[in-house]
């Protein structure tokens, strides 16, 4: 289960981290596809990383995994619409600017992640 956790922080970093230069250039398909992925699941999947949100192992808790889906899609779908709100009220409207902004949320929260679970693994020891 930590394995699946490193893969999925590791995927959404990349995704995050893509997203910045192609706010500016490159082909539109590829565009469409990567900062949609960021705008649709980037800063949620971080939050529900941090929250910890995994199924336990038992056959009971069959609920966790849809709700961490719906977590994480309902965050970066507001989150997405609270930074466009935002820079249209200010006047400072600039699509690569949202999307640094949702870069930078979603790496503050893995980062979040990175070193609460290092905390945990030195304490472990």
């Amino acid at each position: 289960m930590a394995n699946e956790r490193i893969y999925l922080s590791y995927a959404t970093a990349a995704v995050a981290v893509a997203a910045v230069p192609l706010s500016f250039f490159g082909p539109g398909g590829l565009r469409l596809a990567v900062i949609g992925l960021l705008m649709l699941a980037g800063p949620g999947t971080a939050l529900v990383l941090l929250l910890r949100l995994d199924p336990p192992r038992s056959m009971q808790a069959t609920g966790v995994l849809p709700l961490s889906i719906a977590v994480a899609i309902a965050f970066s779908l507001a989150m997405s619409t609270l930074v466009a709100t935002a820079m249209i009220y200010a006047g400072l409207w600039s699509p690569p600017a949202g999307v640094f902004i949702l870069t930078a949320t979603t790496l503050a929260l893995l980062g979040f992640e990175l070193k609460r679970s290092r905390t945990t693994l030195a304490g472990a020891k």
